[in-house]
């Protein structure tokens, strides 16, 4: 079911007609980093910002050569006025993030890289339970050639982060 519902996303997404096949996840290894940054929309949950040790194992792909079947990395989120970003200390990529949705404790935002023969769209959705979240982060990298579609990499990732420094929250509940 919810590899014919990603399918179905890919599929209107793209626009393209050809159905994109998803398999079992085996080990690769890739070095490299993806970068990118858009507007932002809405505010995340205070407990979200700080600086968080992430773990990331394949949920499925329909490219196992270009995405590690586990990873893990360093993600911080802070706000400057309007801008909301997602900062990794140890590659330095830093990317503006769009809050696409906020429920309680769950938020779901989307990075956007938008290259000359490329476009990358990640979207997180993870809900926070005092030091830890837990859930989905979908990598979507659309490759061009004159202008067109030639080829969509998809992965989706389980995610899982511990807290290393921010707000907690009981600090939140202090005030």
């Amino acid at each position: 079911m919810i590899l014919s519902l990603l399918t179905a996303l890919i599929i209107s997404n793209v626009g393209i007609n050809k159905e994109i096949l998803l398999y079992p996840a085996k080990t690769i290894k890739n070095d490299g980093m993806l970068r990118g940054g858009v507007s932002v929309d809405k505010d995340l949950p205070e407990e979200f910002y700080g600086t968080w040790a992430v773990k990331s194992t394949i949920i499925e792909t329909n490219n196992t050569e270009l995405f590690n079947q586990k990873s893990t990395d360093i993600w911080s989120f802070s706000r400057n006025g309007e801008t909301i970003t997602l900062f990794n200390p140890v590659t330095g990529a830093t990317a503006s993030i769009t809050v696409n949705e906020v429920a309680g404790k769950k938020a779901k935002f989307t990075r956007e890289h938008v290259a000359e023969k490329y476009t990358e769209t990640e979207t997180p959705e993870v809900t926070i339970e005092g030091a830890s979240f837990s859930g989905e982060d979908t990598l979507i990298i659309k490759h061009f050639y004159k202008n067109k579609i030639y080829k969509t990499d998809v992965v989706k990732y389980k995610v899982e982060g511990l807290k290393l420094s921010g707000p907690a929250l009981k600090d939140l509940f202090a005030k």
